[in-house]
């Protein structure tokens, strides 16, 4: 069944070689993901998907904190919080931190599928 409107598709990183390593310059994000975080929880949170998305091994980051609060600190004021930690699991193998829905819209990226049907899928 069709659904009204265009889809909204941000740019997550500027169009250059240089300052990203994912080939997809969209991901989908579900603004219902997270109504339980603070404003600011938020604000990080985002900031947090965003470093992921564009990160030499996309939809990971480094499990230490210290490291994620240097990673944001260009981009949020905000320290990160045990809330939003709470929202990242981290990989078996090398301990790194991800997102699930982020993580798996890139594997459905990467398999061809295309971007318009995971804008719509209320699983991610």
């Amino acid at each position: 069944m069709p659904r009204g409107g265009a889809p909204p598709l941000y740019p997550m990183w500027p169009p250059t070689l240089d300052s990203h390593f994912n080939p997809n310059p969209f991901f989908p994000f579900n603004p219902r993901w997270h109504t339980r975080l603070t404003r600011p929880d938020m604000e990080v949170f985002c900031s947090l998907l965003k470093l992921a998305w564009i990160s030499e091994r996309p939809c990971y980051l480094p499990p230490d904190r210290n490291t994620l609060g240097i990673m944001l600190h260009a981009q949020c004021p905000h320290p990160v919080s045990e809330a939003v930690l709470s929202q990242f699991q981290h990989q078996k193998r090398t301990g790194f931190l991800f997102f699930p829905p982020q993580l798996r819209a890139l594997r459905r990226l990467v398999s061809g599928e295309d971007m318009y049907s995971l804008l719509w899928d209320e699983s991610l």
